[in-house]
Formats: structure tokens, C-alpha cells, sequence
């Protein structure tokens, strides 16, 4: 396959970093690299750099992320992210479309040795357009569970029968890969309890985050710009898609709560989502308006910043959190957090010991968890060692090391 497979180590880590010389790596995926909008862009981002930087040829291969979108766009490095042409439809019409255009573009490109696939349903055109390459397919949570959770509140028959065909189409997607890449022990047994793939097929690769250069000097600086006036109250800050799964009701509920005996505590929602409107309602139902604020889409930079000037993060997931890159990042930038007991969370965020998980995924668990915490919160000194300690625990080159590994082996 004319690649050439060889280490080199990592000055800073101490990881052998295993190179990919001239492999022709084609990476497949549901969603973009051009912008890093959550947890799969960023993943498929780190992915593409990490695997350039061993050397291989890297190309990818996605759908439009809107129908008017180029077919066509140079990514850093020059690297051809190739989109094919899609409507935006998410059921039928547009996994016949993905199929068609995926025959169209495979029978101009076959030139790779390998497949990466970070999702399951441009992988699953591909492998109908005739794609046999050996694969390494990357899984974060399941398609056909998010749907699912999606539509909880206006189950039917239809949706039924759509969780059973996206359920059908991912068993044929992981079940012919011949390896797996997941980023916990939790994502690796439900892939063996939910597609009987063996575990000598799945590899383990906790996901990294990167560390900044954070001014210290100017910590009570920063918080008295976004915070203001309330700049000496305790302040819980989130970072959610605001859907179902994510449990931002749960935090609402919460810090209800805890307003009766803190109502000194400030609450910060980052994000957007479909329950927007309907969390700033229950917000205003419980009489939270002014404790509880939603900032919806915010750019990296001020996000970073607010949760670097927050106390507390909250992590209330109900559902589905196959890792929790969420978690890395706060902690990456000195914020402990508190997280329901709720996926990957119990393996992920007791790490480190300035981090809590609530001993329920309810309203009443979390507040019992944030007022035991708000009288024992990490002071300065503290808070600076618990962001070098997760950039030095969470390095990507550990992630690097698993990645390459697991792509090579299938050379």
C-alpha cells in the first residue's frame, strides 16, 4: 500500500507517536471540518491534523452542510474535504440521495488505502457504492439513541419505525468494520452489547484537549468584565446543545433549589438548541429570571472566557454522553465539575478530585451536590493546578499514539 510505519517521540509527553508515511488515508464523515461547532467537528477536526501530521495523505469525504454549500473546499494544510450533494433531508429521500451521489463520486475516487469513518451514514452510501477498503470506523454515541432522544416528547409509530431502521443501518456500519475506535469503556460495551462487536476489535482512546497560556495575573480581571456588578457572587456556568439529552432542565430545576438556601448563586447557560424557548419558560415559571441567564451561541474566545471566570461547571446529562469532551475543557481552564451520574461520566470526570459526580440524574441531586460544594470551592492556587494537570493527563498525543496505532494495524 506504499506506506512506511515508524515512531518517533513526543519531547514534551514521553509518547511514541507512530508515523503514517504516504498512506492514503480517506476519512468519512456525517458533519464538516471547515467550522468546529461541538464535540464531532472538533473530534474530525484533531483527527484530520493528527493523521497529516503522521504523514498520510489525508482526504475527506462528507455531505453539503447545507444544500447551497461548495461541493469542494481546501481544509488547513490543503487538504480536499469532498462533499456530497445533499438536501438536508433526514430520512428516506436523503439517505437515497447520499446513496447515489456516494456512487457517483466512488467511481472517481479510488485511490486510498484506508478508511477512517467518524459517523455512520455518508460510511453507509459509501459501503453501497461498492467501498470495501479497510476500515477503521471512529464511534462517539449512537445515531439511531439521539434520534430517539430527539422525539421523546412526540413519540409515535413513525418514529418507531425510523429508530428501527437507523438501528438496522449502524449494526451493518460497525458490524463490517474491522476495527473500532471509541473514547471510553462505557462506548466500548455498548458496542458490544448493541452490535456483538468483540472487544479485541475495539480500541480505547480517551480524548485530549489542548492547554492555554491563561493569565493568572489577570483572573479577577476577566471576572469583573463578565460578570460585573455580581462579580463576588458564586457563579455555575453551562456549555450544552440545548436538546433533550443534555439535561439543561435538570440545571434549571437546580438551581431553583438552591436559590431557597444560596440565592446568592448565579447560573450561566452557553448554548443553543430546540428547548431554548422552552427552558427560558420553565426558568420564568419557577421565578429564576434573574439568577438564571441564557446566552445562547457565543464565539470560542468569549466562551472560554466566561467559563474560565465561572466557579463551577455543571455537566446535567440525562442521556447518551459517550465521553464528555465538555468536561476536559473545563477543567483544562481550572473549572471543577459536577456531573449526573449519567453515561461516561462516572468513568470520565472523577479523574481528578476537585471534580463531583451528583449520586442521581435528578434536580434534588444536584442541588444537594452544589451546596455541599459551594463551601469547600478551590481556591486560586488550586484552580491553576487543575488546568496544567488535565492538559498534562488529557494530551492529544496519548490520543495520537491510539489513533495511529489502530490505523496501522490495519495496513
Amino acid at each position: 500500500m506504499g506506506t512506511v510505519a515508524d515512531e518517533s517521540l513526543d519531547g514534551a509527553t514521553g509518547v511514541a507517536i507512530l508515523k503514517l508515511k504516504n498512506l492514503r488515508i480517506l476519512v468519512v464523515s456525517d458533519v464538516s471540518a471547515e467550522t468546529v461547532f461541538g464535540g464531532a467537528e472538533r473530534m474530525l477536526h484533531h483527527h484530520i491534523r493528527a493523521l497529516h501530521d503522521a504523514g498520510a495523505k489525508v482526504s475527506v469525504l462528507t455531505r453539503q452542510p447545507t444544500s447551497d454549500a461548495d461541493i469542494l473546499i481546501k481544509l488547513v494544510h490543503g487538504i480536499d474535504e469532498h462533499r456530497l450533494r445533499f438536501s438536508g433531508d433526514k430520512g428516506r429521500k436523503g439517505l437515497l440521495q447520499l446513496r447515489k451521489e456516494a456512487n457517483i463520486w466512488w467511481q472517481m475516487h479510488q485511490e486510498f488505502d484506508v478508511v477512517i469513518a467518524e459517523q455512520p451514514f455518508v460510511m453507509w452510501a459509501l459501503m453501497k457504492a461498492g467501498c470495501k477498503l479497510p476500515r477503521l470506523q471512529v464511534c462517539h454515541s449512537f445515531a439511531f439513541e439521539e434520534y430517539a432522544t430527539r422525539h421523546g416528547l412526540d413519540w409515535s409509530f413513525y418514529h418507531r419505525l425510523v429508530v428501527s431502521g437507523m438501528r438496522k443501518l449502524e449494526a451493518t456500519v460497525y458490524q463490517s468494520a474491522q476495527s473500532h475506535l471509541v473514547l471510553s469503556n462505557f462506548m466500548q460495551q455498548r458496542l458490544q452489547n448493541f452490535f456483538n462487536i468483540p472487544a479485541s476489535q475495539i480500541n480505547i482512546a480517551a480524548g485530549g484537549i489542548d492547554g492555554f497560556d491563561l493569565p493568572w495575573d489577570q483572573h479577577e480581571k476577566m471576572r469583573q468584565t463578565h460578570w460585573g456588578e455580581e462579580v463576588a457572587l458564586p457563579t455555575i456556568i453551562t456549555l450544552r446543545n440545548l436538546v433533550p439529552r443534555t439535561g439543561v432542565d435538570l440545571l434549571v430545576q437546580a438551581a431553583a433549589i438552591v436559590h431557597i438556601d444560596r440565592p446568592d448563586v448565579r447560573w450561566h447557560v452557553l448554548g443553543n438548541g430546540a428547548l431554548l424557548e422552552p427552558l427560558k419558560q420553565l426558568r420564568d415559571t419557577l421565578n429564576m429570571h434573574k439568577v438564571i441567564k441564557f446566552s445562547g451561541f457565543l464565539p470560542e474566545k468569549e466562551v472560554q472566557q466566561k467559563l474560565w471566570s465561572a466557579d463551577v461547571f455543571m455537566l446535567p446529562t440525562r442521556s447518551l454522553e459517550g465521553f464528555g469532551l465538555v468536561t476536559l475543557e473545563a477543567n483544562v481552564l481550572g473549572l471543577p465539575v459536577i456531573a449526573t451520574p449519567v453515561g461516561a461520566n462516572p468513568e470520565v470526570v472523577p479523574w481528578h478530585p476537585l471534580n463531583r459526580i451528583a449520586d442521581h440524574a435528578t434536580p434534588e441531586s444536584l442541588a444537594k451536590t452544589v451546596l455541599a460544594y459551594l463551601d469547600t470551592l478551590p481556591n486560586f492556587k488550586e484552580r491553576q493546578k487543575l488546568a496544567s494537570e488535565t492538559e498534562k493527563h488529557f494530551s492529544w498525543q496519548k490520543h495520537d499514539h491510539a489513533l495511529t496505532a489502530a490505523v496501522n494495524a490495519l495496513t
